[in-house]
Order: C-alpha cells, then structure tokens, then sequence
C-alpha cells in the first residue's frame, strides 16, 4: 500500500469520527452511547497501546513520562488558574487535542516508516484507522461542548479542529520521510508514554456523563463502552514488554476493565448527594 493512500484512509477516518460526533449531537437516543463509546475507546487506546508501546521501548520510565503527561497539566491549572472549574472544559480541550495532533503526528511517521520499508499493508492502516475514529470523535465533542450545540461557528470550528488532526497525520508521514528512523526511534517512546497521560488527564474532565437513567439507555451505553474496548483491543501487538505478562493476566485485565465499564453504566447509583435537589 502506498504511504499517500495510508495517509487518506486516517484523513477518512477522522472524517468519520467527526461526523460520528455532529449526529450525535442531532441523535438525542444515541447521544450517551456514542458519548461514552469514544471516551473509552480513546481512553482504552492510551492503556492498551501507546503506554504498552512505550513500556516496550524504554521500560519503566515511560510510566514517569505518562505520569508527567497525566499529572503536569494538572498541576498548571490549579498553579495558573484561579477559576480551575469553570475553566476545565477548555482545558481539557486543549490538552485533548495536544494529545490527539501529537498521537496522529506519530501514526503518521510511523506509517512512512513502514512505507519505507514495503512493510505498510492494508490491515495495518485499517487498524490505526480504527482507533482514530473515536479520537476524532472526542475531539469534536469537545469542541461542540465548549462552543456551545447551537452557537454560531460550532460547526466551523469543529470542522478546522479536525481538519488540524487531519493535517498533523500528513506532517507526520513527511516528518517521517525527512527525519532518519533512528532519530525517530530515540524520541517516539516518550512522546508515546506523554501522549498517553495527556489522553487520561483530558478524559478525566468529567468527559463521561451520567448514564441514562432508563433501563434499555444503560444497557446501550454499556454496550457502547463495550465496543469502545473492543475497538482498542483489536491490533494489540504480542511483542515487546506485552509478551512478558502472562496471557491470564492479559485476560483478566481486559476483562476487568470489561465489568468496571458495564457496572459504570448499569449498577444503580443512590448517591446522597442526588438525593439534595429534591429536597429543596
């Protein structure tokens, strides 16, 4: 496959995951599930791929590098902000889409490294592509949050703010064919692991809202989130610092992050807290 069409199947999938975003924002029955399939997708991505990726290359000091990602943004706000909660949307905007531009950058060198190669075929790509789409998809919902649904120019700034994740894929795929690979190969896994704790401290601004609160739009939103893990586990590389953890524990892993998604979505909350509104 050449590098060109690689590069305009992630653009595509981008696309898609900012059209994704827009119909659910028209989509009121979907709007939860499609809400919470992108956030853990995206989420799921950062565990299941970039920091594993990263723990293969430099070991244990890409989990400093992810905590630096994680906890650096957090730290600033609360040192520079003195509105920390009425500013954490945009913040997390930012951050996230820090994260996603710098993610795509990297998936777009490292498709022109395997295109130098003759190793880039079309599965690769199609799974790279399908981890983009709920990063797109993140991105635009941020974006329609923070402008407001029905603002002027939300549609407009969505749309520039993934044609720059768009965008970020292409110079990567150049910045791959001017860079040398071993240059690449010295700084990706730390860009990796901060790209990584960029995504979790973005989605941690209570991006996932409430489920619904009937039956069949829990079930929904489980099954969602569901599928948005699913979507990670596929292309999970068996190499590297990965094929050192015994496949049980794999298992149990993915199958503990599978039961905390679902109890997320259908265990009943009687929260006291809820219980104060009615009161008033």
């Amino acid at each position: 496959m050449s590098l060109l069409f690689g590069v305009a199947l992630l653009a595509l999938a981008v696309a898609l995951g900012g059209l994704a975003a827009i119909w659910r924002d028209s989509g009121r029955r979907a709007m939860h599930a499609i809400r919470t399939f992108a956030v853990v997708a995206a989420g799921a991505v950062a565990i299941l791929h970039l920091l594993p990726e990263a723990l293969s290359e430099i070991g244990w000091p890409a989990l400093v590098a992810a905590a630096v990602g994680l906890l650096g943004p957090a730290l600033l706000e609360r040192s520079f902000t003195h509105e920390a909660h009425e500013d954490a949307p945009t913040t997390a905007l930012a951050m996230g889409y820090a994260a996603v531009v710098a993610h795509q950058a990297g998936e777009g060198a490292a498709l022109a490294g395997l295109a130098r190669t003759g190793a880039l075929t079309a599965s690769i790509v199609l799974a790279i592509a399908a981890h983009t789409v709920p990063l797109a998809m993140v991105v635009a919902i941020r974006v329609i949050e923070v402008r407001g649904e029905r603002a002027t120019g939300t549609r407009r700034a969505t749309v520039i703010a993934l044609g720059g994740v768009a965008l970020a894929t292409g110079v990567g795929a150049l910045g791959g064919n001017l860079v040398g690979a071993a240059q690449l190969a010295a700084v990706e896994p730390w860009i990796l692991a901060v790209v990584a704790g960029l995504l979790l401290h973005a989605l941690s601004h209570d991006v996932l809202a409430a489920p619904p609160a009937t039956r069949r739009g829990r079930v929904g939103d489980a099954t969602a989130g569901l599928v948005g893990l699913g979507v990670a586990v596929i292309g999970v590389e068996d190499t590297g610092w990965l094929a050192t953890v015994p496949l049980a524990v794999r298992v149990a892993g993915v199958v503990a992050l599978g039961v905390a998604i679902a109890a997320r979505s259908l265990v009943p909350r009687k929260a006291v807290g809820h219980a104060h509104p009615h009161a008033h």
